[in-house]
């Protein structure tokens, strides 16, 4: 009886103090977010270039693929690789959230079992680093040779693998919502998680093509949730230039 109860108690503290293996979590701390109306104009009013930018971005839509080829062999070859590197992503404290996460650019030094999460990063200093300030990449990205292509075709910011277990969600919410956003979000899908992974943008469920790269206009309300194990992505922080919004038209799957 001993044994069941102290199971128990172990099983309560995975995901809440805990990872599987044993190593205390990092909680993210939200820090406090003054109201967009009591930001400064410089902050808030964006210049001739973001407005380009934000239009021509408008055109392609909110969930768009790209014509990347990311093959499912060398993606499977490159999983058995970074087993070892996955940590949970952005825990928060008494609430249960099964994500995993490895870090693929991030500020100068980093590892790729760093934090990814910038609520993770604002816990010591109590402000969220910006997007644009972690443009080094860690060991781990020259691990993901599936990718390789993709790598090689922008200039990130915050970049990092992620995967959903079952029961891993992400509630609603915006990641950027001014027209000052100074990244754009990229994301692969990584294998086939077609039937458990449920992303849905305004309500609405997306259409997901395994091995594929989207753009996705995370400005807008989204959510995603997964029914079983190792639906994988990675998510992408493009920075935002007349350049790299070009490079992304000339890239997409369905071409004008």
């Amino acid at each position: 009886m001993c044994y069941i109860n102290d199971t128990v108690r172990y099983m309560d503290k995975i995901h809440l103090e805990v990872d599987k293996d044993n190593r205390k979590l990092v909680h993210g701390i939200e820090p406090a977010t003054a109201l967009y109306e009591n930001f400064s104009r410089d902050i808030t009013y964006p210049t001739q270039e973001q407005m380009a930018c934000e239009a021509q971005l408008s055109a392609i839509g909110v969930w768009e693929p790209l014509s990347f080829k990311i093959k499912d062999h060398i993606w499977k070859e490159n999983e058995k690789a970074v087993k070892d590197l996955w940590r949970p992503f952005q825990p928060k404290p008494g609430i249960s959230n099964d994500r995993e996460s490895i870090l693929l650019y991030g500020a100068e030094g980093s590892e790729p079992t760093d934090p990814c999460g910038l609520a993770q990063m604002a816990r010591n200093t109590g402000v969220k680093p910006s997007e644009t300030s972690m443009t080094y990449p860690t060991s781990a990205k020259d691990m993901f040779t599936c990718l390789t292509e993709v790598f090689d075709y922008f200039d990130f910011g915050r970049s990092f693998a992620v995967r959903l277990n079952r029961g891993g969600h992400y509630p609603p919410h915006r990641d950027h919502l001014l027209l000052t956003r100074p990244t754009i979000r990229l994301i692969a899908f990584l294998g086939d998680s077609t039937d458990k992974l449920r992303w849905e943008v305004e309500d609405r469920r997306m259409h997901v093509i395994p091995n594929h790269l989207y753009y996705v206009d995370t400005r807008k309300t989204h959510s995603l949730w997964s029914s079983s194990h190792r639906s994988t992505m990675v998510v992408f922080n493009v920075i935002k230039n007349w350049e790299n919004v070009m490079k992304i038209l000339s890239k997409l799957k369905y071409f004008g």
